[in-house]
């Protein structure tokens, strides 16, 4: 049973809507305490308490040299300051200054899982204060002044933090994506050389894809730029028309490397996770409603209860997009495409319609093979790669018929694998 005066933990379940990994909570401890280790003259009050310091021990040693104030409560730290060990395996850092205040606080021990925790993550909050008075509560050494010689100058940021708990679960996502489970690969996989050498490929392009893909977005944000400033200059017709050219032939190739970025993604290895099927179609229409936009095609979804799958969703996501993309190239403007979800004990099938232009007989045989395209700037890999990564997890694409009025894809997935 856990200690009931353990008033911490109150706070981690009051300030956590999920429970996120190690690794997540690795991250947001370095990032909390990067600005105390990396200005000497940032004058700060830490509040520490670490269970396993192998993770942190350099950081560490880092801020022994900065500006800040230490008080541990961690034997393996030096001192321990809490009056007893009434926090057992919580854990916690809160930085303290007038400018910067943040804290973290977590505990393994309360999760099924032990690499999983619910977290309080909080910048400039008013929040931490109450959070530091508890733990000098608890605490055989008086800080009192320290506490009120730091304490912020700023109001409270409820923004500032709903972005930052934003990112922590983006960041969270990422990690879940990185990080495999051996254990449902190799429901899928076996494990021989082959599968090795494929799994090092796939996991070399799907970081590739992401790097890429950081890049992209500083070229499209400094072209909308450029062509923002250059709007408001006065240029001869001839400068003007070449100049403007050349920023759409940059967008342009920028969206064309996009979608080669979806096809690198789908080469990752499963990863099996928990979605809410509703918030996922959105977030994946998302994705693609900028390129809808522009074309005049609705984007319009069936409503259908929440519900939660077991899948992996970066490959589901790639096939939806692929789909919706060629749906897109293949419409013209006030055409729409519909997304029905459909719904059963055993599966889950997403069907893709578009009013766009029918697929000719002679192609709806071939669009599943490897190579074959019809776009003269395609190299054939989406539909072939989205079938094949659909068909891993239990699942498939299939295109259920194209006719003058309407052209229809449909994605199946098992509930189990």
């Amino acid at each position: 049973m856990k200690n009931k005066y353990n008033t911490l933990s109150k706070y981690i379940f009051d300030h956590s809507e999920k429970e996120y990994r190690k690794e997540t909570v690795e991250g947001l401890f370095r990032s909390i305490l990067e600005p105390v280790v990396s200005n000497q003259k940032f004058e700060s009050f830490v509040l520490l308490k670490l269970e396993d310091l192998s993770n942190y021990s350099s950081l560490i040693k880092r801020l022994n040299f900065s500006g800040a104030e230490v008080i541990c409560f961690s034997d393996n730290l030096g001192k321990n300051y809490s009056k007893e060990n009434i926090w057992e395996q919580t854990e916690f850092l809160i930085v303290i200054g007038q400018r910067y205040s943040a804290c973290l606080v977590w505990d393994y021990s309360y999760s099924k899982d032990k690499d999983k925790t619910n977290i309080c993550l909080l910048y400039n909050s008013k929040i931490i204060s109450d959070i530091a008075k508890v733990v000098l509560d608890n605490s055989v050494f008086d800080f009192k002044e320290l506490l009120f010689k730091y304490v912020p100058d700023r109001r409270e940021n409820l923004n500032l933090n709903k972005s930052i708990n934003s990112i922590a679960v983006m960041l969270d996502e990422r990690n879940e994506d990185v990080l495999f489970s051996e254990r449902e690969k190799s429901q899928i996989y076996a494990n021989d050389d082959t599968y090795q050498t494929a799994e090092i490929v796939a996991n070399k392009a799907k970081y590739i894809a992401h790097e890429i893909k950081n890049n992209l977005s500083i070229i499209n944000l400094y072209s909308k730029i450029i062509d923002k400033r250059l709007s408001c200059i006065s240029f001869e017709k001839e400068t003007n028309d070449s100049v403007f050219g050349a920023i759409k032939n940059i967008t342009t190739a920028s969206e064309n490397v996009s979608y080669l970025i979806n096809d690198l993604r789908c080469l990752s290895s499963p990863f099996l996770t928990e979605i809410n099927v509703k918030q996922f179609i959105y977030n994946t229409i998302m994705l693609s409603q900028e390129k809808a936009d522009k074309a005049g095609i609705e984007i319009i979804v069936s409503d259908f209860e929440e519900y939660i799958i077991k899948t992996d969703k970066i490959k589901l996501q790639c096939s939806i997009t692929n789909i919706i993309f060629n749906a897109i190239e293949a419409g013209k403007s006030g055409d729409k495409i519909f997304i029905d979800i459909i719904n059963s004990d055993e599966r889950t099938d997403i069907r893709v319609r578009n009013t766009g232009e029918m697929i000719p007989i002679e192609i709806q045989k071939k669009i599943f093979e490897s190579d074959f395209t019809t776009k003269k700037t395609g190299n054939g890999l989406g539909l072939a790669i989205c079938k094949k990564q659909m068909e891993l997890l239990g699942g498939d694409i299939i295109l259920e018929y194209s006719n003058p009025e309407e052209t229809a894809f449909k994605i199946v997935l098992p509930k189990k694998l």
